[in-house]
C-alpha cells in the first residue's frame, strides 16, 4: 500500500471517530437516519481528502530522500 492508501484509510477512521465524538460529547444528533447518514458521509470524505493530500506530500517527501534501489544490470 501506498502513503496515499494509507492515508485515505487513516482519513476515513478519522471521520468516523469525529462524528462519534461530536455525538458523545452533545455537538450532533445521529437520532435521525437522514441526517446521521450526511453527517458520516461527509466526515468521511473529508477526512480521506486531507488525510490523503497529506499521505501523498509525505510519500513523496519520503521517496526524495530515499530514492528506490535499482537492480544491477544484469540481475532480472
Amino acid at each position: 500500500m501506498s502513503a496515499t492508501t494509507h492515508g485515505i484509510a487513516a482519513g476515513i477512521v478519522f471521520g468516523i471517530v469525529v462524528v462519534l465524538l461530536g455525538q458523545q460529547f452533545g455537538y450532533l444528533s445521529l437520532s435521525q437516519l437522514t441526517p446521521a447518514i450526511l453527517y458520516f458521509v461527509i466526515a468521511i470524505v473529508v477526512g480521506a481528502v486531507v488525510f490523503g493530500l497529506i499521505g501523498m506530500a509525505l510519500g513523496r517527501a519520503y521517496l526524495r530522500k530515499h530514492p528506490p534501489e535499482s537492480p544491477a544490470p544484469g540481475q532480472n
